[in-house]
C-alpha cells in the first residue's frame, strides 16, 4: 500500500486519566501519563511520537481534562510537540464521552477519516511492529468495522479485559465474537487452554461515520447529547453539556454491543503499565529478580521494586515487595496487592490529603518550585528559573511574598520599577501589587520564596500577561 491510497488517520490519543495505581510517583495534578517511568520521555510524548511517523501532528489531537490542561500542555511544550490539537474535557467521564468529543471537534472535512484511538499512557517495544498493524487495521476499518488490536496473551492475567475472537475476515483480522471483563484466575487460565483469547489493549480504529452510526444505535442519549458540539465551543457550553453525558467506556457502550468489530491480533511488545509490579516486569531486573530506582541500599531482597526518588532507601531481606519513597509519601506494600493501590489513593482523596493531589516540587513551563515549609500564615519555596525564562506579570490579593536571592542574578519588576537582584540580596512584593520575576542570565536563577498571608495557595495567582499558554486571568 503506497502513501497515496493509504486510508487517511486522525489520532486521538486519550490522557484523561490519573493512574492511581502509580501513586505516590503519580498524583491528580501529575498523572501517569506524564511520567517517565521508561526512559527519558514521558508515556504521553512516547505515544505521540510513536504514531507521528504514520499521522501528522494537524491529525492529532490529546483529549484530556480542564483540570490537567497544563501539566499536559507543559508536558508536550517540552518535547516540542506544540503543533498538537489539545480538546479538553471539563469532566472525566469515561472513554466514550472522551472519543465522541473528539469526533465532533475533528470539523468539517474529516467525515471518512478513520479515527485511531490510543492511551495515551501504553508502552510498545516494536515500534515497526506497531506501524504494520495499524496499516492493517486502518484497512479494516476503512472497510466499515469497528477495530480493536488483540494482543497475544503471554500468561493468564487476570488485570486485563478479554477478546474472544472468531473466524477470519474477508478484509483481513478476526471477527470479534465478545468481550470479557478481568476474569478470575481460574477463567483466565480457562481463556488460554481453550485459545483464540486475546487481552483487550484500549486501542481501536473505526471511520469516523461508522463510530457516529454506531454512537447513535448503542449510546443515543451521548449521541444527542453531542450532537451541537463543533470546533470552537465554549468553555462554558461544552460543560453544560457534559453535566447530562452518560459516563460509560467505549467498550460496554458500543464494542460490546456492536456487531461489525474486528480484532487485529498483535505481538508488538505491550504494555499498559498498569501497576507498580508491571513496570518491575518492564525494567531489567538483577540476578536476584530486583528493580532498585534511584539512592537505594538493599541487603538480601527478591523479587522486589525498589524506587527512590530523593532520599537514601534501606531495605532488608524483602521477598515480593513493592517500596516507593518520594519526598512527602511512601509507598509499602506486597507485589500481589498493587491493584489495591487505587482504593488507598481514593481514601488519601476522601481524607482531602495534599498528598493526592500533588508533589511538593511542582513543574512550570519557566522553571520549578519546591515547598520546603509551611504553616499557618506562611509558606517557604525554592524556586528555579530556567535560563532566558519569566514568570508571567502577575498579582496576589491575599499574599505578600518575599524574595531571595541565591544563586544567578533576578530581574524583578515590581509595579514600574525594575531592578536586578543579586545573591544575598532580597525584595518584597507586597499584596495587590503587580510584579514579575526573570532569569536574564545562562545559569538557573535559585531563590528562596517566603510567602505570608492568610490563604497561600496557587488559586490566588491574578495573571496579568504571560510567556507561555497561560492568558490572563478572566
Amino acid at each position: 500500500m503506497t502513501a497515496r491510497n493509504a486510508p487517511r488517520l486522525f489520532g486521538i490519543i486519550l490522557a484523561g486519566g490519573s493512574g492511581t495505581r502509580f501513586w505516590p510517583l503519580s498524583r491528580s495534578q501529575y498523572p501517569k501519563q506524564v511520567l517517565r517511568l521508561l526512559g527519558s520521555q514521558s508515556l504521553l510524548q512516547a505515544t505521540c511520537n510513536r504514531v507521528l511517523p504514520r499521522i501528522p501532528a494537524e491529525r492529532l489531537a490529546v483529549v484530556s481534562s480542564a483540570a490537567q490542561a497544563d501539566v499536559i500542555r507543559l508536558d508536550l511544550h517540552r518535547q516540542g510537540l506544540t503543533n498538537i490539537h489539545l480538546w479538553l474535557e471539563p469532566e472525566g467521564r469515561n472513554t466514550a464521552p472522551a472519543v465522541a468529543l473528539a469526533a465532533s471537534l475533528m470539523g468539517p472535512g474529516h467525515e471518512m477519516d478513520i479515527m485511531a484511538v490510543f492511551p495515551a499512557d501504553h508502552y510498545i517495544q516494536d515500534t515497526e511492529a506497531f506501524h504494520q498493524a495499524l496499516e492493517q487495521a486502518a484497512l479494516l476499518a476503512q472497510a466499515g468495522y469497528l477495530v480493536t488490536f488483540g494482543i497475544t496473551p503471554s500468561r493468564p492475567d487476570t488485570g486485563y479485559g478479554y477478546i474472544k475472537a472468531g473466524e477470519p475476515l474477508p478484509a483481513g483480522g478476526l471477527k470479534a465474537l465478545a468481550f470479557a471483563e478481568k476474569p478470575s484466575l481460574a477463567r483466565a487460565q480457562a481463556f488460554l487452554k481453550e485459545g483464540g483469547y486475546y487481552w483487550n489493549s484500549g486501542m481501536f480504529l473505526f471511520r469516523r461515520d461508522v463510530f457516529l452510526e454506531a454512537l447513535a444505535r448503542h449510546l443515543p442519549e451521548l449521541q444527542k447529547g453531542i450532537q451541537g458540539l463543533s470546533p470552537g465551543v465554549s468553555p462554558e457550553a461544552l460543560a453544560e453539556t457534559y453535566r447530562h453525558l452518560p459516563t460509560i467506556s467505549l467498550d460496554h457502550g458500543i464494542m460490546e454491543k456492536a456487531d461489525n468489530v474486528a480484532v487485529v491480533p498483535v505481538n508488538f511488545g505491550w504494555s499498559d503499565v498498569g501497576t507498580w509490579s508491571a513496570l518491575h516486569d518492564l525494567v531489567g531486573a538483577d540476578d536476584r529478580g530486583n528493580v532498585i530506582l534511584g539512592r537505594v541500599l538493599d541487603l538480601g531482597s527478591r523479587d522486589s521494586l525498589i524506587f527512590a526518588q530523593d532520599r537514601l532507601v534501606g531495605t532488608i531481606g524483602l521477598t515480593n515487595m513493592i517500596v516507593v519513597d518520594t519526598a512527602d509519601a511512601t509507598l509499602v506494600c506486597p507485589r500481589d496487592r498493587v491493584q489495591d493501590v487505587k482504593d488507598l489513593v481514593a481514601e488519601i482523596t476522601r481524607q482531602n490529603q495534599v498528598e493526592s493531589r500533588e508533589h511538593l516540587t511542582v513543574e512550570r513551563p519557566w522553571g520549578r518550585y519546591t515547598v520546603m515549609q509551611g504553616g499557618p500564615g506562611y509558606k517557604v519555596k525554592k524556586v528555579v528559573v530556567a535560563p532566558g525564562c519569566r514568570l508571567s506579570l502577575q498579582l496576589h490579593h491575599r499574599r505578600a511574598e518575599h524574595w531571595v536571592v541565591v544563586q544567578g542574578v533576578a530581574q524583578v519588576t515590581i509595579g514600574d520599577q525594575a531592578s536586578q537582584i543579586l545573591p544575598n540580596q532580597s525584595v518584597y512584593i507586597p499584596l495587590e501589587t503587580a510584579h514579575r520575576l526573570e532569569n536574564p542570565g545562562t545559569e538557573p536563577l535559585v531563590l528562596i520564596e517566603v510567602q505570608t498571608g492568610d490563604y497561600l495557595e496557587e488559586d490566588d495567582i491574578v495573571r496579568l500577561a504571560d510567556d507561555f499558554w497561560r492568558g490572563p486571568t478572566k
